[in-house]
Protein backbone atom coordinates (compact mmCIF):
# COMPACT_ATOMS: atom_id res chain seq x y z
CA UNK A 1 0.00 0.00 0.00
CA UNK A 2 1.52 3.28 -0.84
CA UNK A 3 1.99 6.03 1.70
CA UNK A 4 -0.37 8.81 -0.79
CA UNK A 5 -3.21 5.72 0.18
CA UNK A 6 -2.20 5.36 4.18
CA UNK A 7 -2.43 9.08 4.27
CA UNK A 8 -5.91 9.00 2.27
CA UNK A 9 -7.09 6.32 4.88
CA UNK A 10 -6.17 8.34 7.69
CA UNK A 11 -7.34 11.47 6.93
CA UNK A 12 -10.56 9.38 6.00
CA UNK A 13 -11.11 7.97 9.07
CA UNK A 14 -10.21 11.11 10.74
CA UNK A 15 -12.95 12.94 9.46
CA UNK A 16 -15.61 9.97 10.28
CA UNK A 17 -14.61 10.07 13.92
CA UNK A 18 -15.59 13.75 14.20
CA UNK A 19 -18.75 13.01 11.94
CA UNK A 20 -20.12 10.17 13.98
CA UNK A 21 -18.48 10.63 17.95
CA UNK A 22 -16.73 9.11 19.67
CA UNK A 23 -18.94 6.69 20.88
CA UNK A 24 -19.43 4.67 18.09
CA UNK A 25 -17.18 1.40 17.67
CA UNK A 26 -15.68 2.68 14.43
CA UNK A 27 -15.53 6.00 15.84
CA UNK A 28 -13.24 5.40 18.43
CA UNK A 29 -10.12 4.02 16.15
CA UNK A 30 -8.75 7.50 15.72
CA UNK A 31 -7.92 7.95 19.09
CA UNK A 32 -4.89 5.35 18.23
CA UNK A 33 -1.82 6.62 17.87
CA UNK A 34 -0.57 7.79 14.52
CA UNK A 35 2.70 5.94 14.93
CA UNK A 36 2.28 2.56 13.09
CA UNK A 37 2.84 -0.65 14.71
CA UNK A 38 4.43 -2.94 12.74
CA UNK A 39 4.06 -6.98 13.62
CA UNK A 40 4.62 -10.27 11.62
CA UNK A 41 2.94 -13.32 12.15
CA UNK A 42 3.59 -16.33 10.24
CA UNK A 43 5.90 -15.11 8.01
CA UNK A 44 4.37 -12.04 6.63
CA UNK A 45 4.53 -8.49 7.66
CA UNK A 46 1.98 -6.26 8.49
CA UNK A 47 1.21 -2.55 9.60
CA UNK A 48 -1.51 -1.44 12.21
CA UNK A 49 -2.26 2.04 12.09
CA UNK A 50 -5.26 4.15 12.84
CA UNK A 51 -7.72 1.11 13.09
CA UNK A 52 -6.53 -0.36 10.01
CA UNK A 53 -4.23 -3.89 9.71
CA UNK A 54 -2.28 -3.32 6.54
CA UNK A 55 -0.29 -6.81 5.21
CA UNK A 56 2.63 -5.18 3.16
CA UNK A 57 4.47 -8.87 2.34
CA UNK A 58 3.04 -9.70 -1.11
CA UNK A 59 0.18 -12.47 -1.52
CA UNK A 60 -0.22 -15.28 -3.81
CA UNK A 61 -3.81 -13.84 -5.51
CA UNK A 62 -5.22 -16.33 -3.39
CA UNK A 63 -6.40 -16.76 0.33
CA UNK A 64 -8.14 -19.19 2.71
CA UNK A 65 -10.50 -18.04 5.67
CA UNK A 66 -11.23 -20.39 8.95
CA UNK A 67 -14.61 -19.27 10.12
CA UNK A 68 -15.58 -20.00 13.35
CA UNK A 69 -19.23 -18.66 15.00
CA UNK A 70 -20.98 -18.64 18.13
CA UNK A 71 -18.64 -20.45 20.17
CA UNK A 72 -20.05 -20.32 23.55
CA UNK A 73 -17.75 -20.65 25.62
CA UNK A 74 -17.03 -24.36 24.07
CA UNK A 75 -13.32 -24.89 24.06
CA UNK A 76 -13.47 -28.91 22.92
CA UNK A 77 -15.43 -27.70 20.32
CA UNK A 78 -13.18 -24.72 19.00
CA UNK A 79 -9.92 -27.12 19.66
CA UNK A 80 -11.54 -30.12 16.94
CA UNK A 81 -12.49 -27.58 14.76
CA UNK A 82 -9.28 -25.48 14.68
CA UNK A 83 -7.22 -28.74 14.14
CA UNK A 84 -9.44 -29.92 11.49
CA UNK A 85 -8.83 -26.26 9.62
CA UNK A 86 -5.33 -25.63 10.41
CA UNK A 87 -3.39 -27.14 8.08
CA UNK A 88 -5.30 -25.30 5.28
CA UNK A 89 -6.06 -21.84 6.65
CA UNK A 90 -3.93 -18.45 6.79
CA UNK A 91 -6.25 -16.45 8.86
CA UNK A 92 -9.25 -17.40 11.17
CA UNK A 93 -11.99 -14.79 11.49
CA UNK A 94 -13.98 -15.20 15.02
CA UNK A 95 -17.66 -14.34 14.29
CA UNK A 96 -18.83 -13.66 17.77
CA UNK A 97 -20.47 -15.11 20.63
CA UNK A 98 -17.39 -16.08 22.08
CA UNK A 99 -19.21 -16.75 25.65
CA UNK A 100 -22.16 -18.19 27.05
CA UNK A 101 -23.21 -16.22 29.66
CA UNK A 102 -26.11 -13.64 28.92
CA UNK A 103 -24.87 -11.05 31.66
CA UNK A 104 -26.01 -9.00 34.22
CA UNK A 105 -25.02 -4.65 34.42
CA UNK A 106 -22.13 -5.72 36.77
CA UNK A 107 -20.28 -8.09 34.15
CA UNK A 108 -21.33 -11.89 33.61
CA UNK A 109 -19.18 -13.63 36.85
CA UNK A 110 -17.59 -15.95 33.92
CA UNK A 111 -17.55 -14.16 30.58
CA UNK A 112 -13.63 -13.47 30.67
CA UNK A 113 -12.77 -16.75 31.46
CA UNK A 114 -15.27 -17.62 28.93
CA UNK A 115 -13.71 -15.35 25.81
CA UNK A 116 -10.31 -16.47 26.96
CA UNK A 117 -11.19 -20.72 27.03
CA UNK A 118 -12.30 -20.35 23.11
CA UNK A 119 -9.97 -17.93 21.96
CA UNK A 120 -6.80 -18.74 22.80
CA UNK A 121 -6.89 -22.15 21.32
CA UNK A 122 -7.01 -20.29 17.84
CA UNK A 123 -4.25 -18.00 18.83
CA UNK A 124 -2.09 -20.52 19.18
CA UNK A 125 -2.23 -21.31 15.77
CA UNK A 126 0.28 -18.82 15.11
CA UNK A 127 -2.06 -17.67 12.20
CA UNK A 128 -3.61 -13.97 11.63
CA UNK A 129 -6.81 -14.21 14.34
CA UNK A 130 -9.43 -11.67 13.85
CA UNK A 131 -11.99 -10.86 16.31
CA UNK A 132 -15.45 -9.46 16.72
CA UNK A 133 -17.86 -9.59 19.73
CA UNK A 134 -21.18 -10.94 19.60
CA UNK A 135 -24.80 -10.30 21.17
CA UNK A 136 -23.64 -12.22 24.18
CA UNK A 137 -20.87 -10.45 24.97
CA UNK A 138 -20.32 -7.40 27.65
CA UNK A 139 -18.09 -4.48 26.37
CA UNK A 140 -16.51 -4.43 29.71
CA UNK A 141 -15.55 -8.04 29.96
CA UNK A 142 -14.68 -8.59 26.34
CA UNK A 143 -12.89 -5.42 26.43
CA UNK A 144 -10.77 -6.97 29.03
CA UNK A 145 -10.53 -10.52 27.48
CA UNK A 146 -9.15 -8.66 24.39
CA UNK A 147 -6.87 -6.52 25.85
CA UNK A 148 -5.59 -9.70 27.56
CA UNK A 149 -5.48 -11.33 24.76
CA UNK A 150 -3.65 -8.59 22.45
CA UNK A 151 -1.12 -8.10 24.54
CA UNK A 152 -0.08 -12.36 24.89
CA UNK A 153 -0.56 -12.50 21.41
CA UNK A 154 0.47 -10.64 18.55
CA UNK A 155 -1.50 -12.80 16.16
CA UNK A 156 -4.97 -11.46 18.00
CA UNK A 157 -6.37 -8.50 16.71
CA UNK A 158 -9.75 -7.08 17.78
CA UNK A 159 -11.60 -5.75 15.03
CA UNK A 160 -13.91 -3.46 17.79
CA UNK A 161 -10.93 -1.14 17.72
CA UNK A 162 -9.58 -2.42 14.15
CA UNK A 163 -11.94 -3.18 11.95
CA UNK A 164 -10.25 -3.08 8.51
CA UNK A 165 -7.79 -5.70 7.82
CA UNK A 166 -6.35 -4.55 4.54
CA UNK A 167 -4.61 -8.20 3.21
CA UNK A 168 -2.89 -8.51 0.12
CA UNK A 169 -5.64 -10.89 -1.56
CA UNK A 170 -8.85 -10.27 0.54
CA UNK A 171 -10.35 -7.12 2.21
CA UNK A 172 -12.34 -7.26 5.58
CA UNK A 173 -14.54 -5.14 7.27
CA UNK A 174 -16.37 -5.91 10.74
CA UNK A 175 -18.63 -5.04 12.89
CA UNK A 176 -19.71 -7.05 16.05
CA UNK A 177 -22.68 -6.76 18.40
CA UNK A 178 -26.31 -6.80 17.19
CA UNK A 179 -28.87 -4.10 16.59
CA UNK A 180 -31.91 -5.72 18.65
CA UNK A 181 -31.23 -4.56 22.19
CA UNK A 182 -33.96 -7.40 23.46
CA UNK A 183 -31.09 -10.59 22.28
CA UNK A 184 -28.35 -8.13 23.39
CA UNK A 185 -26.46 -8.48 26.60
CA UNK A 186 -27.14 -5.51 29.24
CA UNK A 187 -24.12 -3.18 28.86
CA UNK A 188 -23.23 -5.24 25.51
CA UNK A 189 -22.28 -4.11 22.16
CA UNK A 190 -25.87 -2.84 20.85
CA UNK A 191 -25.53 -1.52 17.18
CA UNK A 192 -26.83 2.42 16.59
CA UNK A 193 -28.27 3.30 13.34
CA UNK A 194 -25.15 5.42 12.71
CA UNK A 195 -22.73 2.33 12.94
CA UNK A 196 -24.38 0.29 10.16
CA UNK A 197 -24.06 3.69 8.45
CA UNK A 198 -20.10 3.75 9.49
CA UNK A 199 -19.61 0.08 7.99
CA UNK A 200 -20.99 1.42 4.64
CA UNK A 201 -18.96 3.71 4.31
CA UNK A 202 -15.74 2.04 5.54
CA UNK A 203 -16.70 -0.69 2.80
CA UNK A 204 -17.32 1.85 0.38
CA UNK A 205 -13.99 3.53 1.14
CA UNK A 206 -12.16 -0.16 0.69
CA UNK A 207 -13.93 -1.61 -2.41
CA UNK A 208 -11.15 -1.93 -5.05
CA UNK A 209 -9.89 -4.73 -7.69
CA UNK A 210 -9.44 -7.09 -4.70
CA UNK A 211 -12.48 -8.97 -2.91
CA UNK A 212 -13.88 -7.47 0.05
CA UNK A 213 -15.43 -8.82 2.60
CA UNK A 214 -17.79 -7.50 5.22
CA UNK A 215 -18.10 -10.26 8.41
CA UNK A 216 -20.51 -9.54 10.92
CA UNK A 217 -22.41 -11.38 13.68
CA UNK A 218 -25.93 -10.57 12.61
CA UNK A 219 -27.11 -11.06 9.17
CA UNK A 220 -28.72 -8.91 7.15
CA UNK A 221 -32.49 -9.41 6.00
CA UNK A 222 -33.13 -11.62 3.64
CA UNK A 223 -36.57 -12.57 1.56
CA UNK A 224 -36.83 -15.81 1.02
CA UNK A 225 -36.92 -18.93 3.31
CA UNK A 226 -33.22 -19.26 2.01
CA UNK A 227 -31.69 -16.82 3.69
CA UNK A 228 -29.03 -16.85 6.39
CA UNK A 229 -31.54 -15.47 8.91
CA UNK A 230 -34.37 -17.89 9.10
CA UNK A 231 -35.53 -19.05 12.12
CA UNK A 232 -37.09 -22.48 13.47
CA UNK A 233 -40.24 -20.63 12.89
CA UNK A 234 -39.92 -20.05 9.55
CA UNK A 235 -39.22 -15.93 9.72
CA UNK A 236 -37.11 -13.63 8.55
CA UNK A 237 -35.30 -11.45 11.53
CA UNK A 238 -31.82 -10.06 9.87
CA UNK A 239 -31.44 -6.93 11.07
CA UNK A 240 -28.17 -5.34 8.86
CA UNK A 241 -29.25 -3.60 5.56
CA UNK A 242 -27.39 -5.20 1.95
CA UNK A 243 -24.49 -4.26 1.62
CA UNK A 244 -22.48 -5.50 -2.46
CA UNK A 245 -20.03 -7.43 -0.63
CA UNK A 246 -19.32 -10.95 0.22
CA UNK A 247 -20.26 -11.52 3.58
CA UNK A 248 -19.51 -13.71 7.01
CA UNK A 249 -22.32 -13.92 9.51
CA UNK A 250 -23.66 -16.08 12.53
CA UNK A 251 -26.28 -15.66 15.40
CA UNK A 252 -29.11 -17.64 13.60
CA UNK A 253 -27.71 -20.95 14.36
CA UNK A 254 -30.47 -22.81 12.75
CA UNK A 255 -29.80 -20.59 9.60
CA UNK A 256 -26.29 -22.07 8.66
CA UNK A 257 -25.61 -22.26 4.50
CA UNK A 258 -23.95 -20.52 1.41
CA UNK A 259 -26.17 -18.48 -1.10
CA UNK A 260 -25.40 -16.37 -2.96
CA UNK A 261 -26.73 -12.55 -2.51
CA UNK A 262 -29.92 -13.14 -4.65
CA UNK A 263 -30.04 -15.81 -2.12
CA UNK A 264 -29.65 -18.71 -4.11
CA UNK A 265 -28.19 -21.47 -2.97
CA UNK A 266 -24.29 -22.45 -3.68
CA UNK A 267 -23.12 -25.89 -3.65
CA UNK A 268 -20.02 -26.14 -1.28
CA UNK A 269 -16.51 -25.90 -3.06
CA UNK A 270 -19.01 -24.14 -6.08
CA UNK A 271 -16.76 -21.10 -6.94
CA UNK A 272 -18.59 -18.03 -7.78
CA UNK A 273 -18.11 -14.39 -7.92
CA UNK A 274 -19.98 -13.39 -4.31
CA UNK A 275 -21.02 -15.15 -1.71
CA UNK A 276 -23.22 -14.73 1.86
CA UNK A 277 -22.21 -17.26 4.21
CA UNK A 278 -23.10 -18.78 7.71
CA UNK A 279 -21.14 -21.51 8.42
CA UNK A 280 -23.10 -22.62 11.70
CA UNK A 281 -22.89 -22.69 15.35
CA UNK A 282 -19.36 -24.26 16.74
CA UNK A 283 -21.77 -24.74 20.00
CA UNK A 284 -25.34 -24.97 19.66
CA UNK A 285 -25.41 -23.54 23.61
CA UNK A 286 -30.02 -24.33 23.60
CA UNK A 287 -28.91 -28.01 22.78
CA UNK A 288 -31.26 -28.36 19.69
CA UNK A 289 -31.04 -31.99 18.27
CA UNK A 290 -31.46 -30.93 15.03
CA UNK A 291 -28.44 -28.65 14.79
CA UNK A 292 -25.13 -29.99 14.12
CA UNK A 293 -21.75 -27.90 15.86
CA UNK A 294 -19.75 -26.59 12.63
CA UNK A 295 -17.45 -24.53 11.53
CA UNK A 296 -16.74 -22.96 7.94
CA UNK A 297 -13.75 -22.47 5.26
CA UNK A 298 -14.03 -19.58 3.08
CA UNK A 299 -11.40 -19.80 -0.16
CA UNK A 300 -10.68 -16.64 -2.67
CA UNK A 301 -9.11 -17.16 -5.56
CA UNK A 302 -8.83 -14.43 -7.89
CA UNK A 303 -11.76 -12.62 -8.12
CA UNK A 304 -13.84 -15.69 -7.26
CA UNK A 305 -15.11 -17.49 -3.77
CA UNK A 306 -15.93 -20.57 -2.93
CA UNK A 307 -16.74 -22.22 0.78
CA UNK A 308 -17.40 -24.97 3.08
CA UNK A 309 -18.90 -25.99 6.04
CA UNK A 310 -17.01 -28.58 8.65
Amino acid sequence: MSEENQMDRREFLRLLSIALGSTTALGNLVGCSNSPRTITIDNKTYQIQDGVISQETKGDNSLKLGVLADQHAHPKNTKQFVKELDKEVEVYFLAGDLSHSFGDYEGAKDDKKEILSVVKPVAETGKLVLVIPGNHEQRKTYTEALEELTSKYQNVIDMEKVPVADLDDLTIVALGGNANQRFCVPNGFLRSRKDLENLRRLVKKYQGDKPLLVGTHAPRTYKTRKGLDVIDSGRNVGLLDYIEANRVSGHIHEAKGIITPKELQVKPGELTDLIEFNPGPVYDHLKRKHIRNSAGLVEFKGDKVRAYIL
